[in-house]
């Protein structure tokens, strides 16, 4: 027994996807800007490992940064890579809401927050690189 696709998608339940907060309103989207959607969280989520990645490797004693240099660095990094995540997460419930309702999508301000932050623990790395020298 075949099951038939219901003609109007919209008008199913969605009790069953997840968050409910983002699939409870409006319409589902057009299938590629919901993946886009998707997939620029996910550029997200792989920008957090990144940075968690360097904060590894910064705590490594292998590079010449002070003890307490490279607690501040790998702590900053790892403290910018949870605030990217939390950004992405954000970014892509807005999205997909004002996707489904119609309304204005987010702009780019965490992405700045992000950015100026890992600008800031790079100069902190150069400055503690020039004062141990």
């Amino acid at each position: 027994m075949t099951v038939a696709a219901p003609e109007h998608p919209e008008a199913t339940p969605r009790t069953r996807r997840r968050p409910h907060r983002v699939y409870g309103v409006g319409r589902d989207p057009e299938a590629r800007d919901s993946l886009a959607n998707e997939r620029t969280f996910l550029a997200w989520v792989r920008t957090s490992l990144a940075l968690v990645a360097g904060a590894v490797a910064v705590s490594s004693p292998a590079l010449e940064f002070s003890l307490p240099a490279r607690l501040v660095l790998s702590l900053g990094l790892v403290l910018v890579a949870a605030v990217a995540l939390g950004v992405g997460w954000h970014r892509w419930t807005r999205t997909e809401i004002a996707m489904r309702t119609g309304g204005v999508r987010p702009g780019f301000t965490g992405g700045m927050v992000v950015l100026g932050a890992v600008g800031l623990l790079m100069a902190g790395a150069l400055a503690s690189t020039i004062i141990s020298h």
